[in-house]
């Protein structure tokens, strides 16, 4: 197999992987031979009857999508470790040349996580800190500990926003346009998946909402390009404070769940609840800049 590597922005790449037809009959005589032993032809034991007989009642392009199940994914993890690439997102696959006797070509089309370039955020944060800090002496005092609280609250969610503002501002990262795509047609299947659920139609749930399905997929895809412009921010000013999570840190919010599901799910998604934590840890450290 030979392999071709094509970098496009944002982190995005295109590999074309070139499989010799050699292999691929390698491949399908195999699964030919499986299959064929399956199959029943009048006048012959289970498996004994000739090829050419067998071969006149398998279905072709069932054999040969067994072949590219087989095939594709070895393919493109030894293409991966060739060029050194680590993709975030499954990748988009094209046949580009499938035709016997000729050699194989796939196009597969994927992004790796995007580069940040966190600039001066440690500046422009602290110069936030600095004009929103919770309370100062010529406020006066707050008449009850409760109005107390909840302006301290008001106050730290107002911070917490300026600085996400402003990290979206400052920092610098190009979102690949394969990675967006790929999120927002997951939200949309999940919300489709939800509307059918409660007995609507997606065209009854577009009225209700009023707006037209362009809209809406231009709705998510403003959101998407927004979350994940700050998760990747956020993961990278993570690693430039040394952010951590313990496990002791994780097994405890894990231990104050009281429902039994949940806490099932949290178990089975540390990675996930890992990556939660470590974000509400780096803001809190933002906070404190």
């Amino acid at each position: 197999m030979t392999t071709a590597l094509t970098r496009l922005s944002g982190s995005a790449f295109v590999l074309t992987l070139t499989v010799p037809w050699t292999e691929v009959k390698a491949i399908y005589d195999k699964v030919f031979d499986e299959l064929a032993s399956q199959i029943e032809v009048e006048g012959f034991r289970k498996g004994k009857a000739p090829k050419k007989m067998v071969d006149a009642k398998l279905d072709k392009k069932s054999v040969y999508d067994e072949v590219i199940k087989r095939l594709l994914p070895d393919a493109y993890a030894k293409a991966l470790e060739e060029h050194h690439l680590k993709p975030i997102i499954n990748p988009r696959i094209e046949i580009a040349e499938g035709t016997e006797e000729k050699d194989w070509q796939f196009i597969a089309k994927a992004a790796e996580k995007p580069s940040v370039e966190l600039k001066d955020y440690k500046e422009q944060i602290s110069a936030i800190n600095a004009k929103n800090k919770i309370w100062t002496p010529d406020q006066g005092e707050l008449n009850t500990a409760k109005e107390e609280e909840k302006d301290k609250d008001d106050k730290k969610s107002e911070q917490l926003n300026k600085i996400i503002e402003k990290l979206l501002e400052v920092c610098q990262v190009e979102i690949p346009e394969l990675l967006i795509e790929s999120e927002v047609n997951r939200l949309m299947t999940e919300l489709i998946d939800d509307v059918r659920a409660a007995g609507m139609t997606y065209e009854q749930y577009l009225g209700t909402k009023n707006v037209t399905a362009e809209q809406l997929r231009d709705n998510y895809r403003q959101q998407v390009v927004t979350t994940l412009k700050l998760e990747f921010i956020l993961e990278a000013i993570s690693d430039d404070l040394n952010i951590a999570v313990e496990p002791a840190e994780i097994a405890a919010v894990i231990e104050k769940e009281t429902d039994e599901n949940r806490k099932k799910n949290l178990n089975e998604q540390t990675y996930y609840l890992t990556s939660v934590l470590r974000r509400q840890k780096t803001l809190t450290k933002l906070a404190t800049l």
